[in-house]
């Protein structure tokens, strides 16, 4: 029988089967992106397990490279404290900057090959393209690569390929990495700022007395004459009172002899003195007479009373029947002036040798200055008071030119360090360059030099840093305490080595100055006074607690320090060096910390000698004070 639900079954019945088929699609498709899913899980995992251990090994490389780059930086400061050979110590840190390698790798869960996975190279400078380049295998070496490797098939080996998880369902077990690293130590553009002031001469002059005693002051002043080769007629080494010959004895004439000693005379005479008339500078006369009653051949004689302390300029010695046309009663004259003395060591018969000064200057100096008076040297002469004339009255080069050649402390100590600074430079092949600045009342750039006499005729106004070393030692051993002018204005000094290092450093090089003085900042421009915004505590707070640890109200420092941050904000290191205790240390000390470099303290010792050691050490330890190893950010370490 019909109904009318019969169709309506019929209907359902269709669709439950077509549903069934739907399904068995939807399982077909759902398994196939199952398979699919699964597969970029797994490529995801092993990508990622990929770039963990990329990063695991650039990381491992990156530190070995710094770490053993700073054992060559190590090995060059050992040798700056030492003394030793730059080139030395670079060859024996070698094995060391392997095995740190290694070892840092290692801790960082890396292998690394010491043999094959660690290369040496250095980077130079090219002036063609005002660029650096590694030449890799090149000695001394400052460059460093390391590579770390993970292609060894062995799944056993350190060196291994990565084995991954899921790759092997697609037939790929392992994956080749690899990573490596270049480390470098920057070369430096160094300017030099020396201290050419007229207190680098104090250590060998009678200044240096209190701290070095009289006797090896003397000697060293001796070989300040000695140096500069001239005549200097008769004149002996160790000052003396001048001493003057009398007529030579006949008959019932005596000989004489007069020593004057400024207040004070000596005379000796070959018969009985009978009396004695003296005559001093403001042309009072006094006389010692009756010596007849206590009989002697030799005796002092001075003023007294109102004439006590009196310089005396002329002498009569009566004795036996020697006598004058000065009056009754005056034996033989005996003149105390320049032209006697003068007569007396020859120099009469010589030229002054040099552009300014005299013999008759000489002599007033002795007689008359205050520093040979204060350690018993006035009225004295000789060959150490000439050379300490020169040092105190007369030591510009447009004075006394020959004064470079002598041996004049500290700034003689001052050269020899900056020429080992200079050797030391050239022995480490760093590709360092060098300038040189000056400063005393002024500064100025010392890039050129003309001594025909010397065979000397350099030039470097084109490249004032440059590394002709024996170029720039040269321009500074003919130099000479008190070169231009006497006074020591440090400001001026940072101010031309900024402005030299902004006009002639290269890029890629750390510009750096290094700044040495035996004083006192005591110049600065007329007028001048620190900017508005300025503040101690950003450049001297040395503990970190927000204060300043270093100020000073002194105007001619104020100036010297703002030049510093002038440097500072440029970017360029400053390391600083005090010699002598009379020395600013603090400022020194100050100007080293704010400009992120190294301050040396030389303070001198009981000798020159002690001195010119101490300087030998600080100039060389500021030379082999590199800076600490950087990564080099596009680099190709040799495999």
């Amino acid at each position: 029988m019909f109904t009318a639900r019969r169709p309506l079954n019929t209907a359902f019945s269709l669709l439950a089967g077509l549903r069934e088929k739907r399904r068995g699609v939807f399982t077909v498709i759902a398994s196939i992106m199952l398979v699919v899913a699964m597969g970029f899980v797994a490529l995801s995992v092993d990508i990622s397990m990929i770039s963990f251990t990329k990063t695991k090994l650039q990381n491992a490389v990156d530190t070995a490279a710094l770490a053993a780059a700073q054992e060559i930086t190590a090995a060059i400061e050992s040798a700056g404290a030492s003394g030793s050979d730059a080139g030395d110590a670079n060859a024996i840190a070698e094995a060391a900057a392997r095995d740190m390698a290694v070892k840092v790798a290692e801790l960082n869960g890396v292998y690394i090959n010491g043999e094959t996975d660690v290369q040496f190279g250095k980077r130079v400078y090219d002036a063609d393209s005002d660029s650096f380049n590694v030449e890799w295998g090149s000695t001394p070496f400052n460059v460093v690569g390391v590579t770390a490797r993970m292609d060894n098939p062995d799944f056993t080996a350190p060196d291994a390929e990565l084995e991954l998880f899921f790759a092997p369902v697609f037939g790929k077990n392992s994956q080749q990495l690899g990573a490596s690293a270049v480390a470098f130590v920057e070369a430096r553009d160094i300017v030099a700022v020396l201290d050419y002031s007229g207190s680098m001469t104090y250590d060998t002059q009678y200044k240096g007395v209190s701290k070095l005693g009289l006797n090896p002051v003397v000697d060293n002043l001796i070989e300040v004459a000695d140096a500069l080769e001239t005549d200097l007629g008769t004149l002996h080494g160790t000052p003396e009172y001048v001493t003057f010959e009398g007529q030579p004895a006949q008959g019932p004439i005596p000989h004489v002899t007069v020593t004057f000693k400024g207040s004070e005379i000596y005379a000796v005479s070959s018969k009985e003195l009978s009396n004695v008339v003296l005559e001093f500078t403001d042309g009072t006369h006094q006389k010692h007479d009756s010596l007849d009653q206590n009989p002697r051949y030799e005796d002092s004689f001075a003023g007294t009373g109102y004439n006590e302390g009196k310089t005396i300029k002329r002498c009569w010695i009566k004795s036996g029947q020697n006598f004058s046309d000065d009056g009754p009663g005056y034996g033989e004259r005996f003149t105390y002036s320049y032209t006697t003395i003068k007569q007396a060591y020859g120099l009469d018969q010589i030229s002054y040798p040099y552009a300014v000064g005299s013999w008759d200057e000489f002599i007033h100096y002795c007689q008359t200055d205050s520093d040979p008076r204060g350690v018993g040297m006035d009225h004295k002469y000789g060959k150490a008071n000439f050379a300490q004339y020169l040092l105190d009255w007369r030591q510009l080069k447009s004075q006394t030119e020959d004064l470079w050649k002598t041996p004049h402390y500290p700034f003689h100590g001052m050269k020899n360090g900056f020429a080992l600074f200079c050797d030391f430079l050239d022995g480490l092949e760093f590709g360092d360059h060098l300038g040189l600045v000056s400063y005393a009342t002024t500064s100025r750039w010392e890039d050129s030099i003309y001594v025909p006499d010397e065979g000397v005729d350099i030039d470097l106004t084109d490249e004032p840093i440059t590394n002709e070393y024996s170029s720039i030692k040269t321009i500074q051993q003919h130099h000479q305490a008190g070169h231009y002018s006497n006074t020591t204005g440090i400001g001026y000094g940072l101010e031309n080595a900024i402005s030299m290092l902004g006009e002639h450093k290269r890029f890629g090089a750390r510009p750096t100055i290094f700044l040495m003085t035996d004083g006192n900042a005591n110049q600065y421009p007329s007028g001048w006074s620190l900017p508005g915004d300025w503040d101690w505590a950003e450049l001297t707070d040395f503990d970190g607690d927000g204060s300043a640890d270093y100020t000073t109200g002194n105007t001619a420092k104020q100036y010297a320090f703002y030049q510093a941050r002038e440097a500072i904000n440029a970017g360029y290191t400053i390391h600083t060096m005090s010699v002598g205790a009379g020395a600013d240390r603090d400022l020194m000390e100050a100007i080293a910390f704010a400009g992120h470099g190294q301050w040396i303290n030389v303070p001198g010792g009981s000798t020159v000698a002690e001195l010119q050691d101490q300087l030998l050490v600080a100039f060389t330890k500021i030379a082999a004070n590199v800076p600490p190893p950087q990564l080099l950010v596009e680099h190709s370490a040799e495999n």
